[in-house]
């Protein structure tokens, strides 16, 4: 009966070190985020197309972007996709915009040389 408490006392002992905090590791180096992120992240065009929200000047903004080739995305148009070592980089899709889109559901839009944030799903 004793043995059989003991590791759960430990297991509280030890969560209530951290205060109720999550862990972070401000020093990971990139590529273990990049292995988290390619591991256990939903990709963009995995299953097929996804939503992009974005507030552009206060205003909301939604795309849709669809695989539609060999590294070839649409939207209001034909555009491109690379893969770069953080992002999906969408270009020529939407005219005036280019898509940043990272694994998990965020990302940003560029317009106009300005930065967005945005999601994805």
């Amino acid at each position: 009966m004793l043995k059989s408490l003991a590791l759960p006392i430990i297991a509280l002992t030890l969560l209530s070190a951290c205060g109720g905090k999550p862990l972070t590791f401000p020093n990971m180096p990139i590529q273990a985020t990049r292995a988290y992120a390619d591991s256990f992240q939903d990709a963009p065009f995995d299953t097929g197309e996804i939503s992009v929200i974005s507030a552009e000047h206060g205003e909301m903004h939604t795309f849709t972007l669809r695989p539609c080739g060999d590294m070839l995305v649409c939207g209001a148009d034909q555009g491109s996709v690379i893969k770069a070592p953080d992002y999906y980089v969408v270009t020529g899709a939407y005219a005036g915009r280019t898509f940043y889109i990272s694994s998990g559901g965020d990302g940003w839009v560029k317009r106009a040389g300005v930065l967005y944030p945005m999601a994805w799903n």
